[in-house]
């Protein structure tokens, strides 16, 4: 009689996987380092991709579908209103944080083909112009700022610096005032210099203004006609942002010198 002893194997040693996680394009890691072929939503992916291709450091990792969303108000108006309700057009995305906002009655009426022009020309406006909007602000403000600098240099030597004492010229604070026809021009002429240069300034920065150089730019590198068919299926979704779609479209059309300047 043998006796036996049976070699039991010991299972072999895996190491363990990490668990799948988001990156920073908002890619799905499988654990080994590489991006699995799925997105966490085709919008997050075709909005990083987009945005890589533009030569941007923005990533995004979801997508909102929503009426709108409430922004707190800043400042004095604050205390009067302390938010604002700010609708989502449906032919524009607006990315905040890392999340892109889109209108809630397009939620899966366009394919992500069709969204792409309309995000793009979106990513162009908000960040893409950005220095071309500082250079524009530049080129208004500097050059009337110094012609003003030059006024305080040039118009008080014009007229006379007159010492008045008693009254009715006499200050509070001593017994003579000292005035120059001069600088009683040029004080209440730079407040109102410095009020249409805000105004133009800030006018300047808003989205809308640049929308139509955004949209070239988009047709340059994705295509007009690609542009303006997402911008009719817009239409026909949400009739009632019909007239946005056309003032695009007819500025899309129009010759280049008309709508895109060369300064800037």
């Amino acid at each position: 009689m043998r006796l036996g002893f049976e070699q039991v194997s010991e299972p072999e040693w895996e190491p363990e996987r990490k668990p799948a996680e988001e990156t920073a394009r908002g890619d799905v890691e499988d654990g080994t380092g590489l991006p699995s072929a799925s997105y966490l939503d085709p919008i997050v992916g075709l909005g990083n991709e987009l945005a890589r291709q533009l030569g941007l450091s923005q990533t995004f990792s979801s997508v909102k579908w929503q009426e709108g969303f409430v922004r707190k108000n800043r400042g004095r108006y604050a205390t009067v209103q302390p938010t604002t309700f700010v609708p989502i057009p449906s032919d524009t995305p607006i990315f905040r944080s890392r999340s892109i906002y889109l209108a809630q009655n397009m939620q899966g009426r366009l394919s992500t083909e069709e969204w792409k022009p309309l995000i793009a020309s979106a990513l162009i406006n908000r960040w893409k112009l950005r220095p071309r909007k500082i250079l524009r602000i530049l080129a208004i403000t500097i050059p009337v700022i110094a012609i003003y600098i030059a006024g305080w240099l040039v118009l008080p030597p014009m007229y006379p610096t007159i010492t008045n004492c008693g009254p009715p010229y006499t200050h509070s604070y001593g017994t003579c005032a000292t005035d120059n026809r001069g600088w009683d021009i040029l004080v209440p002429l730079g407040l109102l210099l410095w009020i249409p240069l805000l105004v133009a300034s800030l006018i300047s920065l808003r989205p809308f203004f640049n929308s139509s150089i955004a949209d070239r730019e988009t047709a340059v590198r994705f295509g007009k006609d690609n542009l303006i068919y997402s911008l009719r299926r817009v239409s026909e979704v949400s009739p009632s942002d019909n007239w946005r779609v056309k003032r695009r479209i007819s500025r899309l059309t129009q010759p280049d010198d008309a709508t895109l300047p060369h300064s800037v």
